[in-house]
């Protein structure tokens, strides 16, 4: 989820007498992600998180979270609260209601289980929330409640998606692809075409194998350059904007794409405005685990950055050198460090650490090969 305000942090600097815009988000994320609690009824395969039946006694204070909040309104960033489910907490409306009284900007992500509500949904409208996530991994109950591990969970999605239309809630749909609902997202673009609105924002999580999620099969790198040739087509009719998640080689897909049309590259900048060129794991993106802990992304759970009960998350975002690390492109090893798209792309650095443990290898599921020598592109 995202909001898309101006270009947060991006900056210019001058690099051997060429001025190149660095897609650097140095002064504040676009999203900080609050894990709120690590409870969760759900047993998805999937699951970073490697999400449990009870609440983690670590969790955040509300006063603790308080404190949180008003450091995320400093930095201008919009806080989604996750988890977990969010719903296990009983304090959740008490803390939406303080975010929104300081007027802070929160999306939420509810697992699809009992907890989430008509009623719920109604008070996340009534308290402003911009946009609520509902996760569906598939267009049938069959595909879906397998990979989240609980019969209902694909009713309880729609109910909740019909009650979003009733509120006027905008939603956002998130599906994770790999290799067992690679197959059905087809036919799951074509259900929620027929839910739009309230869907406003279909991502599809490209799979990082980390938690539970290391027992699943990621997609290959040629399936993915289909996949984004297919994103690239339905997205031109969807009544939604479409968008991948730990796949930010897509930008570079998606710029040899529209410049091979013979279109200028100002022209295909500015129709990319709302991909977050840049944008990856600790550049644009925090996170806050349950107990405090921060780190550069909910899939890049390394290294440990520090913790908000006695830290600062704008202090730690903006001076961490792990994170000054990662916001440097020219720093990558392997082929991501050779291609000229690296400012702009960057690879998926949770996917490269848990592909080898190097924060700064290859995307291990681009199929890009850069040339020898290497091409400039213009920024």
């Amino acid at each position: 989820m995202s909001l898309d305000p101006p270009a947060i942090g991006t900056i210019v600097v001058h690099m051997q007498g060429s001025r190149k815009k660095l897609y650097v988000y140095g002064n504040a994320p676009r999203n900080v992600y609050w894990e709120v609690t690590i409870a969760c009824d759900l047993v998805c395969r999937h699951c970073r998180a490697e999400a449990m039946a009870s609440r983690d006694p670590e969790e955040l204070t509300l006063e603790q979270a308080r404190v949180l909040i008003d450091d995320v309104k400093s930095l201008g960033s919009l806080l989604v609260i996750t988890g977990g489910d969010p719903m296990k907490r009983p304090d959740l409306f008490e803390i939406m209601a303080y975010a929104r009284s300081v007027g802070q900007p929160v999306a939420i992500t509810p697992s699809t289980t009992a907890t989430l509500t008509r009623e719920a949904v109604l008070r996340f409208r009534d308290l402003g929330v911009v946009t609520m996530g509902v996760s569906l991994d598939g267009p049938t109950p069959e595909v879906h409640d397998a990979f989240r591990g609980v019969d209902g969970t694909f009713a309880v999605s729609q109910n909740a998606l019909g009650w979003a239309r009733e509120a006027g809630l905008p939603v956002q749909v998130n599906t994770t692809v790999c290799r067992e609902t690679l197959p059905h997202v087809p036919q799951l673009l074509e259900l929620l075409r027929k839910q739009a609105p309230p869907v406003v924002r279909w991502s599809l999580f490209v799979l990082v194998p980390t938690g539970r999620g290391s027992s699943l099969e990621a997609p290959t790198a040629d399936e993915l350059e289909d996949l984004f040739d297919w994103v690239l087509r339905s997205s031109a009719d969807a009544p939604f904007h479409m968008s991948t998640v730990e796949a930010p080689h897509y930008r570079r897909h998606f710029i040899q794409s529209k410049l091979k049309t013979g279109l200028p590259w100002s022209t295909v900048r500015e129709q990319s405005r709302r991909m977050g060129f840049g944008m990856r794991d600790g550049n644009g993106v925090v996170f806050v685990a349950r107990n405090g802990d921060v780190y550069p992304a909910g899939f890049l759970p390394h290294p440990k950055l520090g913790n908000v009960k006695h830290d600062s998350v704008s202090a730690i975002y903006r001076t961490h050198p792990a994170l000054l690390e990662l916001r440097d492109m020219d720093r990558l090893d392997g082929k991501c460090g050779r291609c000229e798209f690296r400012w702009l792309c960057g690879g998926s650095r949770a996917r490269a650490f848990a592909a080898s443990g190097n924060l700064l290898g290859p995307e291990p599921l681009c199929s890009y090969q850069p040339p020898d020598p290497p091409n400039e592109l213009l920024l």
